[in-house]
């Protein structure tokens, strides 16, 4: 459900939800400050247990702790990062107006396949008000426009130094044949499994049938690494798609499902995104030009977020 309720990637930072109690927090404390504000010990374990509540299910929950434990750091730093980003945002005075939040909220329900209905039962099962969601989806929209405006905006690429990343990269550029393909897989080692596997597979085939979209139940359902994404694999090309995928994939329409069918690894539900073929020469080049402005993105992200660091005062207790 956490992912189901996630904005876009092109916001990129995060919500903090859930419940205290499933995290067991008995007392709180204040584990960073960051300007006026603070982050507390429960808020920390609130965003960990939204952004991992897939990886979460069904551990112990000494297991759970365990992992949760692991990585307090590593998510402290990313809220850290929210708050010196919303700080810059109202320095700058960017905000957000309801049209754009109403216009947010209709998009993930669109994509989603939710009614507004099932949408608001979907947040009470999070434990979320409707105006608490709707603030949390205005910062991610300020975040957006703020991260626009300072970085995105001032990416410059000269083409010499595209044609130079083109010819570095090659055999990554490669624009053969290939599919973007999405999975709902159950993993199924021994008899027992396979056949929990598979009743589990027939009931996910009846509510695809039923009009149910591929994501949404990828994201209920499937056992895979990709379940969060909606099942996603990405683009994969043809010389690299295991056997019994390519026998399926090269009689399927983009659109289409097929399933349940087995391999060594469990059983898998499919469907076809899409498929390319061998584009010009010039593909190739806007393929080298996207994926380096990705990278310098990243880079220049990586800089703003430390100068906005090194501008505020920040003391962690953890």
């Amino acid at each position: 459900m956490s992912r189901l309720l996630s904005l876009p990637a092109a916001l990129t930072t995060l919500l903090f939800l859930a419940t205290a109690a499933a995290a067991g927090i008995l007392l709180d404390r204040i584990v960073a400050v960051v300007d006026e504000d603070v982050i507390t010990w429960s808020e920390l374990y609130k965003t960990m247990e939204f952004e991992l509540s897939d990886r979460l299910a069904g551990l112990s929950p000494e297991d759970k702790r365990r992992r949760l434990k692991g990585l307090e750091r590593e998510y402290l730093e990313r809220l850290i990062d929210l708050k010196v980003q919303l700080h810059e945002a109202r320095r700058l005075q960017i905000g957000a107006t309801e049209e754009e939040v109403d216009y947010a909220l209709a998009q993930i329900r669109r994509k989603h396949g939710l009614t507004e209905e099932t949408f608001l039962e979907a947040l009470r099962k999070e434990g979320l008000a409707l105006e608490e969601y709707r603030e949390m989806i205005a910062e991610q929209i300020i975040i957006s426009k703020l991260v626009d405006l300072e970085v995105r905006s001032k990416l410059i690429l000269p083409e010499e130094e595209i044609e130079r990343y083109a010819r570095q990269k090659g055999e990554e550029l490669d624009l053969s044949e290939g599919y973007r393909i999405r999975q709902i897989f159950f993993p199924a080692a021994t008899p027992r499994e396979r056949k929990e596997a598979e009743e589990k597979a027939r009931e996910v085939i009846e509510l695809l049938k039923s009009g149910e979209p591929f994501e949404s139940l990828a994201r209920r359902y499937s056992k895979g690494p990709n379940a969060s994404n909606g099942g996603d694999l990405g683009f994969i090309r043809k010389k690299d798609l295991a056997g019994e995928f390519l026998a399926l994939v090269e009689e399927m329409e983009v659109g289409e499902y097929r399933g349940p069918f087995q391999t060594d690894k469990g059983i898998h539900i499919i469907k076809l995104e899409g498929r390319s073929g061998t584009g010009p020469e010039v593909s190739a080049k806007e393929r080298a030009g996207r994926l380096l402005l990705k990278e310098k993105f990243r880079e220049a992200l990586n800089d703003w977020l430390r100068s906005l660091r090194s501008r505020a005062h920040i003391e962690i207790k953890l």
